[in-house]
């Protein structure tokens, strides 16, 4: 069984052989709305995560942290760095989520998309970490190729 630093340099070698053969940046991120699946059968149709919309996320996650910390002097150095990226979670699902599909209530009747409803999916770990990881997937997958 190869050893996971093994694989690490084997697949840095391979990067770094794709981007003598391409040094060309390419734009093939999405520019229309697409969906993303979710664990538990959920979907959500984001909008793609320009830098406007990473932005706006940007701002509102610190502004929010900020009004906590502003309440709470004490506020656990953790827990403030958890709360940051839980907060941008939060604030980039707010923003680029358009529709969504597999939510439903304790009856099982579909939720309505509500900036409120979407915090508290967010509010799963689960749900955050897939969204996140498929969000911003598209640039990290141009920033890897070594065009970002």
């Amino acid at each position: 069984m190869l050893s996971t630093n093994c694989f690490a340099r084997g697949f840095a070698a391979a990067l770094k052989l794709t981007q003598m053969e391409n040094p060309m940046l390419t734009l093939d991120l999405p520019v229309e709305p697409y969906w993303l699946d979710l664990p538990r059968g959920v979907r959500v149709e984001i909008r793609p995560v320009t830098t406007a919309v990473m932005a706006a996320a940007q701002a509102g996650s610190a502004r929010r942290l900020g009004a906590l910390r502003a309440a709470e002097a004490d506020l656990d150095p953790d827990m403030a760095r958890g709360l940051a990226f839980a907060f941008l979670v939060k604030a980039l699902a707010r923003h680029a989520v358009t529709a969504w599909e597999g939510v439903g209530d304790a009856a099982g009747n579909p939720l309505p998309l509500t900036p409120e409803a979407v915090e508290r999916l967010m509010d799963m770990d689960e749900m955050a970490a897939a969204f996140w990881d498929r969000a911003t997937g598209p640039v990290a997958a141009v920033a890897l190729e070594g065009n970002g």
